[in-house]
């Protein structure tokens, strides 16, 4: 599909192949074909319905002629694809990701980037030595909400940094098949919670070096027999840097996401330091009671905001100009070491270092 700027001249077109059009990959289907001057010329996913969905989606936006696959390979190869959107489960990442840098493409690759700090070392070294762009999928990174607020929080608006909350209280739970399983999704603690930690790390400059935490599961095994991910868990982080994290993280919350089952179904990260607190989802600034300053948004941007619409267009934008990406392959290892450390830890049900976590085989 070939689109204007509005500025009277057509970018360039940019051929992009996907791989994993499921959930998540027909999700940043829809957003990429709304980018101008992005022609999808490759769909790669083993279930025919998922290929026939995008295909439909495809043709709705003006698409041209499709190649589809079961086969990534396939895609890899494609003429005319010079980069690649991948959506797959957790732990076909690396394999995935490193097939498409070795091929010479462009990637933006989902969320967490691997399951193991060996793994995402692994990408962080062939994205180096490789011209490749490759951005990881934390949308958060390419939203001016978020990333005003950020310099704030590096201007020192906050005063020194305290204290961090973190919640996912999730109603429309749980998640099965792949996500269900600790193998396939690495749990909770790094498919769903990388977001927080990487927003976190983002905020503090630096990295957790312990965590305490515990947790179950065993909840939903009744209707998922193999179930064995954690289904509640909570921890306490302590960055390098003395900022002390509190977690929540659950499926079993009451109710649906409506406004009155709130309380119960929500996700937010925060940030309180000696000056005043930030909710980076709502862009809430609340300032201490003896300062005398009032509430306000932390952000000047008005109006709704599709992230993940702005991190797939600064995937584009890189690709076309070759500018650093928005969310790097480091910022995706750090994310996912901040995870495993509190993994380890509600694993344990104990204290467990960075240190320590380094020199185990968990790592």
């Amino acid at each position: 599909m070939q689109a204007t700027t509005g500025t009277g001249a057509a970018p360039r077109t940019v051929g992009v192949g996907f791989i994993g059009v499921g959930g998540r990959g027909h999700a940043l289907l829809r957003s990429i074909l709304t980018v101008p001057g992005v022609e999808v010329r490759a769909v790669c996913d083993v279930a025919a319905a998922n290929r026939a969905k995008a295909r439909e989606t495809i043709a709705a936006a003006g698409g041209a002629k499709l190649l589809e696959t079961v086969e990534w390979s396939e895609v890899l190869a494609a003429p005319g694809v010079e980069a690649v959107v991948s959506a797959l489960p957790c732990d076909l990442h690396k394999q995935c990701y490193l097939e498409t840098i070795a091929a010479g493409k462009d990637l933006y690759g989902e969320k967490p980037m691997c399951l193991s700090a060996a793994d995402c070392e692994a990408i962080v070294a062939a994205a180096a030595a490789s011209s490749a762009i490759v951005q990881i999928g934390f949308q958060r990174r390419a939203d001016p909400r978020f990333v005003e607020t950020m310099q704030l929080v590096r201007d020192g608006e906050l005063g020194d940094l305290v204290e961090g909350r973190v919640a996912w209280s999730n109603a429309w739970g749980p998640l099965y098949n792949w996500f269900g399983k600790r193998e396939r999704s690495g749990d909770w603690m790094v498919e769903q919670a990388v977001h927080n930690w990487d927003v976190l790390n983002w905020a503090t400059g630096c990295l957790p070096k312990r965590a305490m935490g515990m947790g179950r599961g065993g909840l939903y095994r009744e209707t998922q027999p193999d179930r064995d991910v954690t289904d509640y868990y909570s921890a306490i982080v302590e960055y390098e840097n003395g900022v002390i994290v509190n977690i929540l993280h659950s499926w079993v919350a009451p109710g649906k996401s409506g406004a009155f089952n709130r309380a119960f179904n929500d996700e937010y990260t925060r940030l309180i330091g000696t000056r005043a607190g930030i909710d980076f989802n709502t862009g809430t600034l609340a300032y201490r009671k003896e300062l005398d300053l009032p509430d306000r948004t932390a952000h000047t941007t008005q109006g709704p905001v599709d992230s993940t619409q702005l991190c797939l267009q600064a995937f584009v934008d890189s690709v076309r100009t070759r500018k650093p990406p928005v969310a790097t392959p480091e910022n995706g290892r750090d994310a996912v070491l901040a995870c495993l450390l509190v993994r380890e830890a509600v694993y344990r049900g104990g204290e467990v270092t960075m240190h320590e976590l380094r020199n185990s085989g968990n790592y």
